[in-house]
């Protein structure tokens, strides 16, 4: 049979060629992406004119670093996309004019003329997500992706496929909590669960996947604190564990070909990407780097009093009579932060100054006052850029965490509160993303 060639374009994007049968899993085609907050790691060079024609492109989920609409915008409209259950990513490939779209169900295969693709379940319930295997007559390959598998899913593959060639593995563990906390601690329980993943599945040939990008810029500070397991890493601790089980570490450009089930790798394959530089000693987990101060370099050059009437019409007009209405319902948050006698101080990092405003939930009702409180134990720092973006909805969670600080005295985990009534609660929040997704597609048209 033709041989299976699986090619690491960078991060999570992969090319795997089935024959005459090409699949683009999560294109992400250029650099900086993500906002322009992050960058793939090892640093790549991709020659779009010279990639194949491409038949199938998957889009695993719908965080920006694997669904990335300027990537997409640049590949033939005529091209089968599938995606998981998520109707707004359906929305976007709509809007986008890709007329060939199918949602995909995990455990439910999807033949095709040259290969079979087999979307696998994700345990992670706060994402809509699958894992993608291809079967074609020459072997089996799994790409994980965000995924987190259960044994049931594990066994479901080894009994209807026998075996899996090739295994592209989550390994990271990204302590992307340090967003919370500002704490590092190592993640040794998602790291035991991503190698017993890694052992159950246990492949032909085991990759670290899915990991290779390192924030840039205002953000670079970021990576001492959040890759805590490199891939090196990995894979030394599955060595000590099986060392019987064959691991290869891949850079952009390199592939893997399958014949006969056989993996044999092969080292800058590719003709249109290249690894340009061996980059990953900047994502060098070191917990006792410096934490820089929270400063507001205001990219979208706001005046300082449009942000802070933004803010300040947001606190009085949004959030206080949100906690008002709520606090009188037992299940809600503002209920809950009174019941742990909550003041929740906001402190707004302006260019030159910071302005801080107090929300008392023990107050009847609750109250909104200018200035700190001694008696705070819920805190939130964040840029007034940012929170004038997110609130105009410009910006996404995903870009606006890094702006921000959070700290809270409670004895029990309670969300924060600007975040949840953002994300959950304010009357735009159900189609933000949709807005979001719409300005990014007018931007993409030149509008």
């Amino acid at each position: 049979g033709a041989r299976v060639k699986v090619t690491l374009l960078g991060h999570a994007s992969v090319l795997v060629e089935a024959g005459p049968m090409r699949i683009l899993i999560d294109p992400v085609l250029q650099d900086p992406f993500e906002s322009g907050m992050v960058v793939s790691c090892p640093r790549r060079e991709i020659r779009l004119e010279r990639l194949p024609p491409i038949d199938v492109v998957v889009v695993s989920h719908r965080h920006p670093d694997h669904f990335d609409l300027r990537s997409l915008d640049r590949l033939p409209r005529a091209c089968q996309v599938l995606y998981p259950q998520d109707p707004l990513i359906a929305y976007a490939l709509g809007a986008l004019g890709f007329a060939h779209v199918t949602p995909m169900t995990p455990g439910q295969p999807m033949p095709a003329e040259h290969a079979e693709l087999y979307p696998t379940r994700s345990e992670n319930r706060t994402v809509r997500e699958c894992g993608v295997l291809v079967r074609s007559a020459d072997g089996v390959f799994w790409d994980q992706i965000d995924t987190e598998l259960s044994a049931d899913t594990i066994a479901d593959v080894r009994r209807r496929f026998g075996g899996v060639d090739l295994f592209f593995a989550m390994y990271a563990s990204q302590n992307f909590e340090f967003f919370d906390s500002l704490s590092s601690e190592f993640p040794a329980e998602t790291h035991r669960r991503n190698l017993e993943t890694a052992l159950a599945v246990r492949p032909s040939l085991l990759v670290p996947a899915s990991a290779g990008f390192r924030f840039v810029g205002e953000h670079a500070w970021l990576n001492r604190f959040l890759f805590p397991v490199s891939r090196e890493r990995f894979v030394d601790d599955l060595a000590r564990l099986d060392p019987a089980l064959r691991v290869a570490l891949l850079d952009p450009g390199d592939a893997v070909q399958l014949r006969a089930g056989e993996p044999a790798v092969e080292r800058a394959a590719s003709p249109f990407v290249t690894t340009v530089e061996h980059d990953t000693d900047a994502i060098r987990f070191d917990p006792t780097a410096e934490i820089p101060p929270l400063r507001d370099p205001n990219p979208a050059g706001w005046s300082p009093d449009a942000m802070c009437e933004a803010v300040r019409g947001f606190l009085e007009h949004e959030l206080l009579p949100y906690c008002v209405r709520a606090v009188s319902d037992p299940a809600s948050l503002p209920a809950c932060y009174r019941r742990e006698r909550v003041r929740y101080e906001l402190e707004v990092v302006l260019p030159d100054e910071s302005r801080v405003w107090t929300l008392d939930l023990r107050a009847e009702p609750p109250e909104l006052r200018e200035g700190r409180d001694p008696l705070a134990n819920v805190s939130h720092r964040i840029t007034a850029s940012a929170l004038a973006g997110w609130i105009e909805r410009r910006l996404s969670w995903f870009t606006v965490r890094a702006w921000s600080r959070r700290f809270s005295t409670l004895p029990l985990e309670l969300p924060d509160l600007l975040m949840h009534f953002l994300v959950n609660e304010a009357p735009d929040s159900a189609d933000s993303a949709k807005r979001r997704l719409d300005r990014e597609i007018a931007e993409l048209r030149g509008g």
